[in-house]
């Protein structure tokens, strides 16, 4: 199927969830089971990826921030005064195991970048976070996410400041 057919929207109360499979049960459980109810509780918001009427795909996102120590010194604002960044965090992102390697994940993480972009011109928020499996790792890093500073292993916190991403391309491009 032809990945320009791909489009995002909103859970709702009618999308079909049940039979999704990404081969992580906890992915599948959160999408089946808990997904609309955070949704109605404002816990999160998620997006289905859809080629025609097939959900390929899922992403999550929650608001979150990140404690400044943990962000590389060349990321971030030189002076920042408080402890915290704002951030979006990608609480679950999920490809369907039939559509895995076919670059549905990359273009779920662009619509993650340009949703966060859009939310940042109403709210401050120059970093997006992310706990990543530890076989997910190399995948973000891809994209430009850093392990934060942690101890943690599993998982493995990331995060990437979109914003001097954006500052580069700008000066760059």
């Amino acid at each position: 199927m032809p990945l320009r057919a791909l489009c995002f929207l909103p859970l709702s109360r009618d999308s079909d969830v049940s039979t999704f499979s990404c081969g992580h049960d906890d992915l599948d459980e959160f999408l089946i089971e808990d997904s609309m109810e955070y949704q109605q509780q404002r816990l999160s918001v998620t997006r289905l990826a859809y080629i025609n009427s097939e959900i390929v795909g899922f992403f999550t996102l929650v608001t979150d921030c990140i404690d400044a120590k943990q962000v590389a010194p060349e990321d971030g604002r030189r002076g920042y005064p408080y402890r915290k960044y704002p951030a979006i965090k990608v609480a679950r992102l999920a490809t369907s195991k039939k559509h895995q390697r076919n670059g549905i994940g990359s273009l779920m993480l662009r619509e993650v970048l340009t949703l966060t972009i859009m939310v940042s011109e109403y709210v401050g928020c120059r970093i997006i976070t992310v706990d990543a499996k530890p076989e997910s790792v190399g995948f973000y890093e891809r994209f430009g996410f850093k392990r934060a500073k942690s101890r943690r292993s599993d998982p493995v916190p990331m995060y990437m400041d979109y914003h001097r991403l954006l500052e580069e391309e700008y000066l760059t491009g």
